[in-house]
């Protein structure tokens, strides 16, 4: 009998052991992974099931955008919008589309396509004025088209200052944008400067405002930038490789700028992203290569095309090393 027993309980013992069943992801949940082909099938599931689903419209449209096909995801949004005219959020993303096939088009189909955009960015405003991915996606049509097209300064300042009282550092980021659109370093940098004052414990100022010094060639004042961030976050690893690539870039500081990438890539997290990876073995070159260490140089030049054969700079730097 007790052996009997025994045979029972192996099963239910097994069971125990067994690890459990991995959770079903939603489909928005495998869009936000990343895993776009997966999410792709569970949408088209839904769509089958129901092919009037805005849901599964709009998210095939967000799907077919990520994979870079603006042409598709302008039918799968305007589907979406179709069936929900009142969600701004599928507006935002048709008029996001409709601005990539702006660029791509004809100079007759452009002004079409311009208006559109303008369109659909201003009835998400109109749904929800609280919308700021509407509200950014106007000052960029405003700021950068032609008049004739519906642009103009004076509406992307105004779009960018009601931003700044739903978000102050995203609103300032947009008026920082425009200033230096505007050739206005001066408006530029009292703008970046108050992202960092809107937001002191986001890393996102201070690189924005190291960038712009960067860009200006105001290398002392880019490093007390990214200074501040180490001392404020000492386990934002990135900023130990911008501040390297700083040294790259400027010609300055190499020694510094040199220990610096080094501790990046001796302590970059393990889910890294592969581009910064790349970059810092790029940027590493650039240093050997300005103290005369050629051969050296070549080899980190390598190491970025190996990781990321995409790095067109690196690709540069190599051809170009003699």
């Amino acid at each position: 009998m007790r052996s009997v027993l025994l045979l029972l309980a192996i099963p239910l013992a097994l069971r125990a052991q067994a690890p459990a069943s991995q959770p079903v992801l939603t489909g928005e949940q495998l869009f936000d992974a990343g895993r776009f082909d997966e999410a792709k099938g569970v949408f088209q599931q839904q769509l089958a099931r129901d092919k009037n689903n805005a849901n599964a419209l709009y998210y095939m449209g967000r799907v077919v955008y990520a994979q870079r096909k603006s042409d598709e995801a302008v039918d799968w949004f305007e589907k979406a919008v179709s069936r929900d005219e009142r969600n701004a959020t599928y507006h935002v993303w048709l008029g996001n589309a409709l601005g990539d096939e702006a660029q791509k088009a004809s100079k007759l189909r452009q002004p079409f396509l311009a208006r559109r955009v303008k369109s659909e960015f201003e009835r998400a405003v109109e749904l929800d004025p609280k919308q700021i991915d509407a509200r950014e996606g106007l000052v960029g049509f405003y700021s950068m088209a032609p008049g004739f097209m519906g642009g103009s300064m004076d509406k992307a300042h105004e779009q960018a200052n009601e931003i700044v009282k739903l978000n102050p550092m995203r609103g300032h980021a947009q008026l920082a944008n425009l200033a230096e659109r505007q050739k206005d370093p001066v408006a530029a940098e009292r703008e970046f400067k108050a992202i960092v004052a809107a937001s002191p414990d986001s890393a996102l100022g201070y690189y924005a405002l190291g960038a712009f010094y960067r860009r200006q060639k105001r290398w002392d004042e880019s490093w007390a930038t990214y200074e501040q961030l180490m001392k404020l976050r000492p386990g934002e690893i990135n900023v130990h490789l911008t501040w390297g690539g700083t040294a790259a870039e400027s010609g300055k500081n190499l020694e510094r700028g040199e220990r610096e990438v080094k501790f990046y890539l001796a302590n970059a997290p393990k889910d890294a992203a592969v581009p910064n990876l790349s970059n810092a073995h790029w940027r590493l070159g650039q240093i050997y290569e300005q103290t005369a260490r050629k051969d050296q140089a070549r080899s980190e030049y390598n190491e970025a095309l190996k990781i990321n054969p995409r790095n067109a700079n690196a690709k540069k730097s190599l051809d170009s090393l003699k």
